[in-house]
This record gives C-alpha cells, structure tokens and sequence, in this order.
C-alpha cells in the first residue's frame, strides 16, 4: 500500500504540473537534472498539461496539440508547433523558416532560452527520466530518457510541463 502510494505522488509530480509535495528519495530514483548533453536532438512533445489557473486559449500555437523542440550543439532551440502531426517534410519546412532561439542549462538544471526580440529570459525545470513511470490515465508512459520540461511565470509558479521523447534519425 505505501508502494502504490509512492508510485501515485510520482505519477503526479512527472505528469501534472499542481502536485504536493514529494519526498526526496523518490524524486530522486526516477528523476535527475538536465545536462546540456541531454537536450542535443529533436524532441517531440508526447503530452502536456496546464496548472487549473491558466487559460488554455487552443487558437494559440503554444497551446496546439503537435509540437517539437529541436536542441542543436550551437546553443540555438527551435520549438515548432503545428495544429495537424509534422510530418519529415513539415519538419525539415520548419527548421527553415523558425527563427531559432539561444539555450543554456545551469547547474541547477534549470534550461535558459532566449528569444531574439524578447524583453524576459524564459526558464524551465529541466528533468531526465532515469526509469519507466505508467501512469494509468495515460496512453503515454514516461520511459528513461525522456525529458520534463516545467515552465514558470514571473511569480515563479508552474503553469505549464511538457514531456519530451527524443526523435531518433532527425537531425538537429
């Protein structure tokens, strides 16, 4: 029972962004910092959620069901979204024509990305999976490997986390 308990307050800190409080150790068994090794690739975003306070508007492109993130060696990110799956084409279509931004992680793990034109440096809790999580409301279960990407506002409050799964045999 304390086992299944555990694995329920796991669940809800990898794959809901309002989660109470979980205890170190088993944060620390399935999770651990993002390296800036880790991010190199193409990312696909397999599921996202929302705090309950924000606004989820579907018209916004932040917001659309398909996105991916695209890491390269030379400290640039692209994040694409789209509204219908991205295919090879689409992908390589809009490599070209984002504007790509800068990243960095820190030692915290905490991923920096900064946008050309932008006044604010966006910040995320960067996490690698480091074990297999199923969580039965999900089709999509958190495998090694995969990244969780928790996003802040400027009061520092989470709104919004991603899960990441590397794309194998696309380029950066």
């Amino acid at each position: 029972m304390r086992r299944a308990f555990a694995v329920l307050v796991l669940l809800g800190v990898v794959l809901c962004v309002p989660a109470g409080p979980v205890p170190a150790q088993e944060e620390k068994d399935a999770l651990r910092p993002c390296k800036p090794a880790d991010l190199i690739g193409a990312w696909e975003v397999i599921r996202f959620g929302a705090a309950p306070a924000v606004l989820v508007d579907r018209s916004d492109p932040y917001f659309y069901p398909y996105q991916r993130y695209v890491f390269a060696s030379n400290a640039t990110v692209r994040h694409l979204t789209s509204r219908t799956k991205i295919t090879p084409a689409a992908h390589r279509a809009l490599l070209a024509a984002t504007a790509p931004a800068t990243w960095a992680v820190d030692g915290a793990g905490k991923l920096l990305v900064q946008t050309e034109g932008a006044t604010r440096l966006e910040t995320a809790a960067c996490a690698v999976l480091t074990k297999e999580v199923v969580d039965p409301r999900s089709r999509a279960p958190a495998m090694p490997g995969d990244l969780l990407l928790t996003h802040y506002d400027t009061a520092d409050q989470p709104v919004m986390r991603r899960q990441l799964r590397k794309l194998d045999g696309l380029a950066e």
